[in-house]
């Protein structure tokens, strides 16, 4: 038995405790239902969140049954569903895509508003999709796209991020225009572009502990020089990963970091720079396992 399964036993015994009248003739079950609202919603909950398989939708097969017992369990169980939204490629699963537009249409912008809280689109979903989505989507903390900020700055500025991942970065050079986020943005991510002075982005996001930089951001033959900047720019940074692709990727950024004589105890390499923010519930991202692995250097 599970943590969660053990958990929701627990929730059952409880339930037992409920004093029931028993009846003294046949009766249909009609009405209120005869736990707790606040105990049976913990039930569904728990129920939603059993399976160990967890569907591209982040939430298990059970999660999505759940809703249609009733008005109820759907109020519980449907932020659970759309707490999570990621977009695959759209060759691979354009119906996803689409059919996620048209929930977009059929449902109050509120909804999206209070629910959906991370964001992950694919490398090959078009800018018009992701602008679509984060015009109703306005309470995201982390937000994961390929594009330049700029081309999205107006819809991100107001939000309130933790974590966003674009391919390049730039921000006004006036704290006084300085977008909301600045202030909570803690994991940062670039895909292609590093910035010509590090110290500039540390200086605008005072709470920024952890940055990963894709391989594809470090073609130069100074590989080592460029982190080193980027570590020396932020004394306040815990965590620095480069994000490769497969063994061969990693193998290259080695040598090249090997030849650099590039060695820190805030560095990681780890695998796609998308796992920061393409976070399956139950599984650690690219920075959990960061932090797992410099922590085991410490004690090492």
């Amino acid at each position: 038995m599970n943590e969660t399964q053990a958990k929701l036993w627990q929730v059952l015994q409880r339930s037992y405790r409920v004093p029931v009248a028993p009846p003294t003739v046949p009766e249909e079950i009609s009405g209120d239902p005869i736990l707790p609202p606040e105990l049976e919603r913990e039930i569904f909950e728990l129920a939603a969140a059993i399976p160990n398989y967890w569907t591209e939708q982040h939430v298990g097969d059970m999660a999505l049954i759940l809703p249609q017992v009733c008005r109820r369990a759907q109020s519980w169980i449907e932020p659970l569903i759309y707490e999570r939204i990621s977009l695959p490629p759209f060759n691979d699963r354009g119906d996803r895509i689409l059919l996620f537009l048209r929930t977009i249409d059929s449902r109050p912008a509120s909804f999206f508003a209070a629910n959906v809280k991370y964001l992950y689109f694919d490398q090959t979903v078009q800018l018009p999709v992701i602008q679509r989505v984060l015009r109703v989507c306005t309470g995201v903390v982390s937000l994961g796209c390929y594009y330049p900020y700029s081309s999205l700055a107006p819809l991100l500025a107001p939000l309130p991020l933790e974590r966003l991942l674009v391919s390049k970065l730039d921000l006004p050079s006036t704290p006084t225009h300085a977008p909301v986020w600045t202030a909570s943005l803690t994991h940062l991510g670039l895909w292609r572009v590093l910035p010509p002075d590090p110290s500039v982005i540390f200086g605008a996001l005072p709470a920024l502990t952890h940055l990963a930089v894709d391989f594809n951001a470090l073609r130069d033959s100074t590989m080592g020089t460029a982190l080193a900047r980027l570590l020396a720019a932020g004394p306040h940074l815990r965590c620095l990963v480069l994000a490769t692709t497969g063994r061969v990727g990693r193998r290259v950024a080695s040598r090249r970091l090997h030849g650099d004589r590039f060695s820190d105890p805030r560095f990681y390499m780890g695998d796609s720079i998308g796992t920061g923010w393409f976070k399956v519930r139950g599984v650690e991202d690219l920075f959990a396992d960061a932090e797992g692995y410099l922590k085991r250097q410490v004690k090492s």
